[in-house]
């Protein structure tokens, strides 16, 4: 009988425990923003009108958790993150043909249009999130280390703010046409006009934009925490082996 790779007494190694934590983070965020953006909102700010799908800060988010991966754990990490993102999207649009397959119950609370005009909705969402998303994504990691390069690792809000804020950009011209115009006129749905698209894209960009400034002190704060916790990790690797060996401890 083969023996298990790893034994009981096998530890992971600690410092990977930030990097998990961000990419769970960036891959819900991702997951729940393709569902978020079903639903567009407007709010009006003195004389502006804002409009944008409910989805724009958790996409947001996500070139936040990057941005983190890619100044701590470098370049290979950070698109690492962004392929575990796609694979997870291809995975739920999976889950989703394979639910709008299943026959429906005759008593199901949700109607089978009800149902499908929901899914589809979203279908539309997260193949156009899917594309802007490799764009963008790949777009903002190389941005972020070329910046980085350039700038010989100093000034984080530099690079955190000029690729974030081009890659928004991309990622917001490209979804918007995409998700709310090209596909649902391909897929049978309701497409918006092309004046309504372009007053989302904006209104989008701006609300991509404004988040992408207020988040350089996540960043920071995202970077020194990591680093502050990896640096501390021989110490406490040598207060749990201190505490192993003492009397009175299995």
């Amino acid at each position: 009988m083969a023996e298990p790779v790893y034994s009981e007494e096998y530890q992971p190694d600690r410092r990977l425990l930030p990097l998990i934590t961000l990419i769970v983070l960036f891959v819900v965020s991702l997951t729940a923003s393709n569902f978020l953006a079903s639903k567009i909102f407007s709010v009006r700010i003195y004389r502006f009108t804002i409009v944008a799908p409910a989805a724009v800060a958790a996409y947001a988010l996500t070139f936040t958790f990057t941005d983190i991966i890619g100044e701590v754990y470098g370049k290979k990490m950070a698109n690492l993150a962004v392929r575990l993102g796609f694979i997870s999207q291809l995975l739920v649009l999976a889950y989703i043909w394979i639910a709008l397959k299943l026959p429906i119950w005759q008593r199901s609370p949700v109607s089978e249009e009800t149902y499908r005009s929901v899914i589809y909705s979203s279908n539309a969402i997260i193949i156009a999130s899917l594309t802007a998303y490799l764009v963008s994504q790949h777009h903002d990691v190389w941005a972020f280390h070329l910046w980085k390069r350039l700038t010989r690792g100093k000034w984080l809000w530099l690079r955190n703010n000029a690729s974030t804020i081009v890659s928004q950009f991309l990622d917001t011209v490209i979804f918007i046409t995409l998700a709310f115009h090209f596909l649902p006129a391909l897929m049978g749905g309701n497409p918006l006009p092309l004046r309504v698209v372009s007053s989302i894209i904006i209104g989008q960009y701006i609300v991509k934009v404004l988040i992408a400034l207020a988040d350089t002190p996540l960043v920071y704060a995202g970077v020194f925490l990591i680093n502050k916790y990896i640096a501390a990790i021989p110490k406490l690797q040598l207060m749990g082996a201190i505490d192993a060996g003492r009397p009175g401890r299995s």
